[in-house]
């Protein structure tokens, strides 16, 4: 009964951690904000020029730093699927990435937040123009999803252990009558002087 039971147990955790690495890849790619946006090429068919007229007394919004951490939140268009600051200072041949930048820096220097930046990027190009969805709508779904995916994992690992920490449950025995004789004395000496003379 007991080698039943460890078999199948070593069997369940098999096939447990066998679907547990199935299912990383899965995670891996629903946890990955960025994606290719549609339509592009290398030679930047399809560019769209994200232009606002200066704000009146126009001052830049944001200091270079700040403007290169907000193109990182814009996906260049291209097959790369960089975000535009590394595709721009990393893929030279690139037809997009150093349009966006120059769309970029006028709207700083029109005195545009970052905000208002990303959403006219997002209003010509589409929400697939940010490296990762916005925190809003459906959105959130996305960004949730990874966490409670990992969360209910490691509710079902604990489960698991401890249910495999557990002893091998030893069989009840049966309720067997045990078997009574009635025998005299007489009869039980000749019985043990029987056995006797059988041992040798």
């Amino acid at each position: 009964m007991s080698a039943t039971v460890s078999m199948s147990a070593t069997v369940s955790r098999r096939g447990f951690l066998l679907g547990a690495s199935a299912m990383l890849p899965a995670l891996a790619a629903s946890g990955a904000g960025a994606q290719e946006v549609a339509g592009g090429s290398m030679d930047g068919d399809g560019y769209v020029p994200v232009r606002r007229e200066p704000k009146a007394g126009a001052r830049p919004s944001m200091t270079p730093t700040e403007r290169d951490a907000l193109e990182r939140q814009l996906a260049c268009p291209c097959p790369c699927t960089m975000d535009i600051f590394t595709c721009r200072t990393s893929m030279p041949s690139c037809g997009f990435s150093p349009r966006i930048h120059r769309d970029v820096m006028s709207l700083v220097e029109g005195g545009y937040s970052g905000s208002e930046i990303l959403a006219a990027f997002e209003e010509a190009y589409g929400e697939h123009i940010r490296m990762a969805p916005p925190k809003r709508g459906f959105n959130l779904v996305g960004w949730f999803t990874p966490f409670v995916a990992i969360l209910l994992g490691a509710i079902a690992v604990l489960f698991l252990l401890r249910s495999w920490r557990r002893p091998a449950a030893v069989a009840a025995p049966s309720d067997v009558t045990p078997l009574r004789v009635q025998a005299s004395d007489e009869e039980l000496a000749r019985l043990e002087a029987a056995v006797r003379r059988d041992d040798p």
